[in-house]
């Protein structure tokens, strides 16, 4: 599957084009859950989850598409089925192409006893995932499965979690035992569509970039213990917004779907790591352990945040000028971090709200 603008068709041959392939990366500032688009430098386009339904939501993917040249979605990678994870996708699928709908089949919070929507909330019916099932009739419909690879021209994007389930050995760059295993205590496992949550590894030359979704911490723990199946990465999206809940404040049940634990954390050993999250959501529901642990990651150099998290104070965010809304009241929205990155592993990140722009040279 191709999507190749005329512009890029005309300077393919060019050594000096080639040489200045980037893989750009633009977290969106969607507020509550996630949005991700990926473009290749052939501008092939792969959206990691569509944010919650608005239609200012569904501008800015539309905006960002524009900005990196892509005039397609060739796939729509929806990790879990809560609402601000996909929401914009009927909207969207109206305003462009969408090729490919990946997700990791059944919705595990539907049809219920009355009991389990008492404890971990919900309800038996589910009208926006209705309305998306009935949109991803419009394109190609793929059930993940940890292992699968999704065709990205130049562009290694392979599936390490999804329906629970993770990969069974590891890929290239990871394997050997985790010394952070140790630190992380599992919980009573997750019953919700976090469990379900679809992860992937992006590896562009050198460049590995990792989104988990909503991966809650035995999932997680799976996956990188005994062995860490996954290795170091460049670029990580903070898990489920970074999340860490106390059992004694919201109960068993809603713990299980703490995130960012320490042997995931460690175990990929960030470069950069970017907080996906709206300004009230990390301290209000949660605890700082999760910023926490990404903050003191052996070798992490910067945590970049889509939003200033006011009731964690400066020690539990990064400076200013890292942060793509530092004040809600005041924010005219629209705000992304790109990051546009080399096959040798180099890159730079863009704070598009004041131009911000930070390099990371490539490893020696």
């Amino acid at each position: 599957m191709k999507n190749i603008c005329a512009f890029t068709l005309l300077l393919l041959g060019s050594p000096a084009v080639l040489a200045a392939e980037k893989l750009e990366i633009y977290v969106l500032n969607v507020d509550l859950g996630n949005a991700v688009l990926v473009v290749t430098p052939s501008r092939q386009c792969m959206l990691l989850d569509a944010g919650p339904p608005g239609e200012e939501y569904t501008k800015l993917i539309l905006a960002a598409m524009q900005d990196a040249g892509a005039r397609q979605i060739d796939y729509s990678v929806v990790s879990h089925y809560h609402w601000d994870h996909y929401g914009t996708l009927p909207e969207l699928s109206e305003k462009v192409p969408i090729r490919n709908y990946v997700d990791h089949g059944p919705n595990v919070e539907l049809n219920r006893s009355p009991e389990w929507y008492l404890t971990h909330g919900g309800s038996k019916n589910n009208p926006l995932y209705d309305q998306y099932v009935k949109t991803r009739e419009k394109g190609n419909h793929i059930v993940a499965q940890p292992g699968d690879r999704l065709p990205l021209e130049g562009t290694e994007v392979q599936v390490l979690t999804s329906a629970a389930q993770v990969i069974s050995a590891p890929v290239k760059g990871g394997g050997g035992f985790n010394q952070a295993c140790w630190l992380t205590k599992t919980m009573a496992d997750n019953e919700q569509e976090d469990s379900q949550s679809i992860g992937v590894l992006v590896e562009f030359g050198k460049f590995r970039f990792i989104d988990l979704g909503d991966l809650p911490w035995n999932v997680s723990y799976r996956l990188f213990c005994p062995e860490n199946k996954v290795g170091p990465v460049d670029l990580y999206l903070i898990t489920h917004h970074a999340l860490t809940v106390d059992k004694e404040t919201v109960g068993e049940a809603h713990q299980s779907a703490s995130a960012c634990p320490p042997c995931e954390v460690y175990g990929l050993r960030p470069r950069v790591a970017i907080l996906s999250c709206r300004e009230d959501y990390v301290f209000r529901l949660g605890t700082p352990e999760g910023w926490q642990t990404v903050r003191h990651s052996p070798g992490l150099e910067d945590i970049w945040q889509t939003h200033y998290q006011a009731q964690g104070g400066p020690e539990n965010n990064a400076p200013e000028q890292f942060i793509a809304c530092p004040n809600t009241a005041t924010s005219k929205g629209g705000d992304w971090i790109k990051v546009s990155a080399a096959a040798d592993g180099s890159f730079v990140v863009t704070n598009k709200r004041n131009g911000f722009t930070k390099q990371y040279p490539a490893p020696k």
